[in-house]
């Protein structure tokens, strides 16, 4: 469900040419509601009067000022009674963002601190094996590697950690493969 609607207001956002901001503007608001869980569970519960919840929706929304398309859409949400699903929907609209512009999000997990010139590298590497223009690295530190690196581009693991590596070997060894 969250894919339909963010599907369909990213192609608004293709035709209008405002496809970044309204990314930015769905964002914005999902993150106030994150951010205040009381205004949220009032908007999205039935049990209070929907006239009333409106009127608070469209105040937000006067206040927080995004465009004609993203408020009419929030308001679509309201009515769907699918704004409980704006943070789900921002994420895949994000991901769709991404494809988009040739961008390619990463995980990285080290046991040390990379220097910038390694981090370098690897977003080159990872540009020529995935073909986008551009990485983004979300870099993490798990001392329990021992050595290596993990990366993770959305459902696949490239993991050269000494940690899987020695397990790996302790597997072997185990089944007398060694």
């Amino acid at each position: 469900m969250a894919r339909r609607y963010a599907t369909a207001l990213f192609k608004v956002g293709i035709e209008d040419g405002q496809v970044e901001k309204y990314g930015e503007e769905i964002k914005a608001f999902a993150d106030f509601l994150e951010a205040d869980k009381d205004i949220k569970v009032y908007l999205i519960t039935p049990l209070y009067e929907k006239t009333l919840r409106q009127q608070v929706l469209e105040t937000l929304l006067e206040k927080m000022n995004p465009s004609e398309v993203v408020k009419r859409f929030i308001m679509l949400l309201f009515e769907k009674k699918r704004l409980l699903f704006l943070k789900d929907i921002c994420e895949y609209y994000a991901a769709l963002l991404d494809e988009y512009k040739g961008v390619c999000r990463a995980e990285v997990v080290t046991a040390v601190p990379l220097e910038e010139e390694e981090l370098n590298k690897i977003k080159e590497r990872l540009k020529e094996i995935t073909g986008k223009k551009e990485v983004v690295l979300e870099v993490k530190e798990d001392p329990s590697l021992i050595g290596g690196i993990i990366t993770k581009i959305g459902d696949i693991i490239y993991d050269g950690s000494i940690k899987t590596q020695l397990n790996i070997l302790k597997e072997n060894i185990k089944r007398g493969e060694v």
